[in-house]
């Protein structure tokens, strides 16, 4: 009588678990070629830049030149509603800045007689590389890990600057500088599947907005930060 009893609890051991492993039988791997970087570098840091820095008499050039970026992510998800999130990324930028001395003005007339002229240029060449860690949480009816997410999550950005000053004198000073400006921050976004029931599955990362506190220049706002394409498997 106990030897079948122990079969039976064995066997309903064995049956429980094949059926809670089959409940979970979700993809856990993602990988990501994300492209957000390029539009932040591209798009959002040369129009804010151009909003508040703006060129003096005389002036000309952009100060910020920003250039190509991108960035690789990676999620495991351990659970069907939740993901690490792990990414890493480099994106280049060049910055440029001019400084003017005051214009010629006519005393009598208050013309402008010449424009500022140039005291001192600075051109630095930035290479940026971005990481950060997280954990996802989605939120949707079915156990899947797709649709609205939040996406808690710190990380670090390691700017490599290699400036050159020309000084009114005519020298030259060259400085390689390396900055480190760490984060902590929440993101907001969606994932898009772009498959049905495939093993090896195509989707669309798309991120709305990442807000959070940077320990270097304080508050941190990212629009459209994440747009991203890969696979699940």
């Amino acid at each position: 009588m106990n030897t079948k009893k122990i079969i039976i609890f064995i066997y309903l051991l064995v049956f429980t678990s094949a059926s809670a492993v089959h409940a979970q039988d979700y993809l856990k791997h993602h990988i990501a070629v994300d492209f957000g970087t390029t539009l932040f570098s591209m798009g959002t840091i040369p129009i804010i830049t151009d909003l508040v820095f703006k060129p003096q008499e005389g002036a000309g050039g952009k100060v910020y030149d920003g250039k190509f970026g991108i960035r690789l992510s990676y999620n495991y998800t351990y659970l069907p509603k939740q993901s690490i999130d792990v990414t890493l990324g480099f994106y280049a930028f060049d910055t440029h800045y001019g400084d003017y001395g005051d214009p010629s003005v006519d005393s009598a007339t208050g013309n402008i007689i010449s424009s500022a002229f140039l005291g001192r240029f600075y051109n630095g060449s930035t290479i940026a590389i971005p990481a950060s860690i997280g954990v996802r949480f989605y939120f949707n009816k079915n156990d899947k890990a797709n649709g609205f997410f939040l996406l808690p999550k710190v990380g670090m950005t390691t700017f490599i600057v290699n400036g050159k000053e020309v000084r009114d004198d005519g020298s030259i000073k060259y400085k390689r500088t390396t900055v480190y400006d760490f984060y902590i921050s929440g993101e907001m976004g969606f994932k898009i599947d772009l498959g049905g029931d495939w093993n090896v599955r195509p989707f669309i990362d798309i991120s709305l907005l990442d807000i959070g506190y940077s320990f270097t220049p304080g508050i941190r706002l990212i629009p459209l930060p994440r747009l991203a394409i890969g696979i699940s498997f």
